[in-house]
């Protein structure tokens, strides 16, 4: 198949998956939770289950905010009782941030839809690898783009 045939399939693909997750979440427009603090909380949860600290930093970087805005969003996940911030143990001066069984429970009920999670754990672990490498290479080029147009 032609690279350019390829790479419209690829580009096809992931806008329909967009467009169906922006569906899915206009659905869970009565979530009590907004969407920032619902995303935030899904990449703390999979940071958790990939065993990966989570730290403001980090978070910052992946949802794209500045450092001051995702303290503001960490201390009103806080506040709601969904996330501890904590010391690092093996480096006192980082923190990285939990969820809560709270914040679990917020979470599982409000980015998670059961079909969606079942069909993830059925993809074999070494598809899942190149899937998950594919679309962290896309996610980091799709952010260098995003830092280069002026606002």
């Amino acid at each position: 198949m032609p690279q350019r045939i390829q790479a419209a399939r690829l580009h096809a693909s992931l806008e329909s998956y967009r467009i169906t997750e922006q569906r899915l979440d206009r659905t869970a427009g009565s979530s009590p939770l907004p969407r920032t603090e619902r995303d935030a909380l899904a990449l703390i949860l999979a940071a958790e289950a990939t065993e990966q600290p989570m730290t403001p930093g980090a978070l910052a970087a992946t949802l794209g905010f500045t450092t001051p805005a995702v303290s503001n969003l960490l201390h009103r996940l806080q506040d709601a009782g969904l996330v501890l911030c904590e010391a690092d143990p093996s480096d006192r001066r980082r923190k990285t941030v939990h969820t809560t069984p709270e914040g679990r429970d917020a979470c599982e009920t409000t980015t998670t839809v059961p079909p969606v999670q079942e069909f993830l754990m059925q993809v074999p672990p070494e598809q899942a690898e190149v899937i998950s490498a594919f679309l962290d290479e896309l996610s980091t080029v799709i952010a260098s783009q995003a830092e280069r147009v002026p606002r």
